[in-house]
């Protein structure tokens, strides 16, 4: 026991191994050392390679077989009469809905239900022209030009608003785009 006690002042510390009975503290081994990376390094400089090698192959196949043969066109889908007055009606019978709701919804006191009807308004303006077709360039033209307005109104009401030019030119753009719409649907 008197071995576990420190050494009292003046009196030299035990010097040798600790005995058997003393603590030995347990240190952690090292690591296995770590393969080298040149092999890795190898194979990522050959598939890089490799990959170059078939974007000039994959370049040059296709530059030489387009001028092999003859020109090619696009045929431009026709419609019959039916196909384009259906895609026509589905088109304004949304717009119509989305008008009619963006128009209550921004007149209301609710300014959420106002960015709501503005952002499902140009929604179901783009999913008119996606399903539809059949529509007449104008037509797509008009609606996508409308569904972007009424985006633009909805992210321009979250950072501006009253006399803002921003919040106004929104406004104008929409407005100018709806009145193009109307034209297109009759109205």
């Amino acid at each position: 026991m008197t071995g576990d006690l420190p050494p009292a002042p003046g009196e030299r510390p035990p010097t040798g191994p600790p005995s058997s009975t003393q603590w030995a503290p347990v240190f952690p081994s090292q690591p296995p050392p770590r393969p080298r990376a040149w092999f890795a390094t190898a194979l990522a400089a050959v598939a890089v390679l490799l990959a170059a090698a078939a974007l000039v192959v994959a370049l040059t196949r296709s530059t030489s077989s387009q001028s092999a043969g003859p020109p090619t066109t696009s045929a431009t889908p026709s419609y019959t009469a039916e196909q384009t007055a259906a895609a026509h009606q589905k088109l304004c019978d949304a717009y119509k809905l989305a008008a009619r709701a963006v128009q209550i919804e921004t007149n209301g006191t609710n300014q959420a239900f106002a960015g709501i009807a503005t952002v499902n308004g140009a929604v179901m303006l783009e999913n008119a022209v996606n399903t539809s077709p059949g529509l007449a360039p104008s037509e797509r033209a008009a609606a996508l030009a409308l569904a972007e307005a009424y985006s633009n109104v909805a992210a321009t009401a979250s950072l501006a608003e009253g006399q803002d030019p921003a919040w106004q030119a929104a406004l104008n753009d929409a407005n100018t785009k709806d009145a193009a719409m109307k034209k297109v649907c009759g109205g």
